[in-house]
């Protein structure tokens, strides 16, 4: 029997209480998030969402890249991961190159009974291997980390695979047609407004008590 692939960086076990998943599907719009709220939500994933190459013309039916967000170079990028992470609680995202990210789901706790207290995130980075006729081969990745990130989201929200837990941690998950997952990000249910803030560099003065915010931006 093959002996089981485990990334040591890539590890939860809290030693915590687990819940089964599958009780706590509730779509995005169920959440007691206010209605506004939920509507702003929902335009900026699946409409406006940063899941566009740079390198790509700007898309006529509102998906954006980072770019033209303000977010440009390797510095931006290092910095927008930071704060994504800082605002969610998480200590780093999983990104793996891979056909299947089955065991570092079931190593970060992420499979169907989970530990719910800790923030953390696996996503399958899509790739491509080009093998040459010397036998060498290459891999190239076709998205950025960020890109990735959003694109998952995007996936989740669009088809209602979403998880509240009594805490008010958020699971998204995103899933092939064969039903195989592709991502699984455990988050605070505010990081989802926390980023779009961050994302569209809102600044805190029109970020009301309240969190309403204002459609303003930094220029």
């Amino acid at each position: 029997m093959a002996k089981k692939y485990v990334n040591e960086n890539y590890i939860h076990n809290c030693g915590g209480k687990k819940v089964e998943i599958k009780k706590y599907i509730k779509p995005l719009t169920e959440m007691e998030i206010d209605k506004d709220k939920v509507l702003e939500l929902i335009a900026f994933y699946l409409f406006n969402a940063p899941v566009l190459s740079a390198s790509k013309p700007k898309n006529d039916f509102g998906l954006k890249s980072l770019k033209d967000y303000g977010w440009v170079g390797n510095a931006d990028m290092t910095k927008l991961e930071g704060r994504l992470l800082k605002a969610a609680d998480l200590g780093m995202f999983c990104f793996i190159k891979s056909d299947s990210i089955d065991q570092t789901l079931e190593s970060m706790d992420l499979q169907d009974k989970i530990c719910i207290e800790h923030p953390r995130a696996v996503l399958k980075h899509n790739y491509a291997v080009s093998l040459r006729e010397d036998g060498s081969f290459s891999v190239t990745q076709h998205e950025t980390r960020m890109e990735c990130l959003f694109r998952h989201i995007r996936n989740s929200i669009a088809h209602n695979h979403t998880y509240l837990f009594s805490n008010d941690n958020i699971l998204l998950e995103d899933c092939e047609e064969s039903g195989r997952i592709t991502a699984r990000i455990l988050i605070p249910k505010k990081a989802l407004e926390a980023w779009m803030i961050i994302i569209k560099k809102i600044p805190s003065d029109a970020v009301s008590n309240t969190g309403d915010m204002e459609d303003k931006k930094v220029t």
